[in-house]
């Protein structure tokens, strides 16, 4: 399939409106022919503040430097900041990417649909490009349009008469169905698209996605502390170590992840929650697979509207600041396995403040939550219980997701969706 992107001569090739990364001078051409546009547009040429920033972070990641744009570089770079500037205090950077972010915004509702999209995803400094939109046969949900046969009709010199009113009424009805069928043909692409939309900030990335599993030592010390090994450690002793042993089914749920990245022809890398370091995680994409058993996962969902507590070392509940009174989503690891009926999970995707790097976290209270979760986000079908529940825009937001899942004998089933928070 080829888009035309404004100029003659010059297609990019792939999906519409899917998200790409310029591999070709040709896209790369096609990308800063775009930017032109934008930067010569009403919206941009007379803040040269604003367009200095677009244009550097288009600029660095087309040469390949996307992935290390951080708010301190663009600062240091664009604003001519020191070095050790306080990013704390001066808010110069998120301002004005903000900023950038809304008026690309108002640059595409007036820009032609067979333009390529330039757009700068919330808590990310690193441009996205969509290719451009096929225009569709039909006008947007809400807008009838007119075929010319009625248009013609109602500008006959009959108007007014029994046979014009008779015209008019199938005009009307005419405008209903194609309403109907355009809002329809909407909500098919939007559940269609629900799968791509959730993975594409990660997917989208050009640095190794990084996997990160929880184990035994999972919950036992501080994320920030290396293990050392014992250079008289036996390899028995090696191999049944905390830090070397993991959940099966936080194995599977991790194939499940490394397979949906091969698949799409991206890198990754494997780590436990113990061997992976806070630069790793600087460095790219993290998924993260575990709750109680990954120290990562727990740093990072310890701040958000829903969290996980622990009373008593059996007892284990998510919770949920907006509603303290409910204390539904708990699980007894007291109770016999086989007489669990029901297991909960949190599912995140959110941009770490920390690390400023995209994570997705699929972390059920037991092992058959986590297993729900990862089926959930690996499943076209099953992910799309998220267009249900999705506000508009979704794609670019953070999102957090409580599911739950009953257990039959030891076995998961089919994840369902309890509560959202999207920011």
């Amino acid at each position: 399939m080829v888009a035309q992107n404004g100029y003659a001569g010059e297609p990019v090739v792939g999906t519409p409106n899917s998200v790409f990364m310029p591999g070709t001078d040709r896209e790369r051409e096609a990308v800063r022919r775009q930017l032109q546009r934008i930067l010569t547009s009403a919206v941009f040429l007379n803040s040269k503040r604003y367009a200095a920033v677009l244009k550097y972070i288009v600029d660095q990641t087309l040469e390949g430097a996307g992935d290390r744009l951080k708010e301190r570089t663009i600062g240091i770079e664009v604003f001519q900041r020191a070095p050790d500037y306080d990013t704390s205090t001066d808010h110069a950077v998120r301002s004005a990417v903000a900023e950038v972010r809304k008026r690309l915004a108002q640059y595409y509702q007036q820009a032609p649909r067979d333009e390529i999209r330039i757009e700068v995803q919330p808590g990310s400094y690193m441009p996205q490009f969509r290719r451009a939109e096929e225009l569709l046969p039909f006008t947007a949900p809400g807008a009838t349009r007119i075929p010319e046969r009625f248009e013609r009709a109602e500008s006959s010199p009959y108007a007014g008469r029994p046979r014009s009113r008779l015209r008019l009424g199938w005009l009307i009805a005419a405008g209903l169905l194609v309403t109907v069928a355009a809002t329809g043909a909407w909500w098919i692409q939007r559940v269609h698209n629900t799968f791509d939309s959730f993975w594409d900030p990660i997917l989208s990335s050009r640095s190794p996605i990084l996997l990160c599993i929880g184990n035994v030592e999972g919950g036992r010390r501080s994320p920030d502390v290396i293990p050392v090994l014992s250079p008289t450690l036996t390899l028995s002793d090696f191999h049944n170590s905390p830090s070397e042993t993991v959940n099966v089914y936080d194995a599977f749920t991790l194939a499940k992840f490394a397979g949906l990245i091969q698949g799409s022809g991206r890198r990754f890398q494997f780590a436990s929650q113990s061997d992976a370091t806070f630069t790793d995680l600087q460095n790219g994409p993290t998924i993260l697979v575990g709750l109680l058993n990954n120290n990562w996962t727990e740093r990072l969902v310890s701040k958000l509207r829903f969290y996980v507590e622990q009373p008593t070392p059996d007892q284990v509940s998510l919770r949920d600041r907006n509603n303290p009174q409910n204390h539904d989503w708990a699980i007894d690891y007291a109770t016999p396995y086989l007489d669990v009926t029901r297991d909960y999970a949190l599912v995140l995707r959110m941009v770490d403040p920390k690390t400023e790097q995209q994570v997705v976290v699929a972390a059920g209270i037991t092992v058959f939550g986590t297993t729900a979760a990862a089926n959930f986000l690996t499943s076209r079908r099953e992910i799309k219980k998220l267009a249900a529940v999705a506000p508009h825009g979704w794609e670019n937001k953070n999102m957090e997701i409580v599911l739950s899942t009953d257990v039959i004998r030891g076995r998961s089933g089919p994840a369902n969706v309890v509560a959202t928070q999207f920011w």
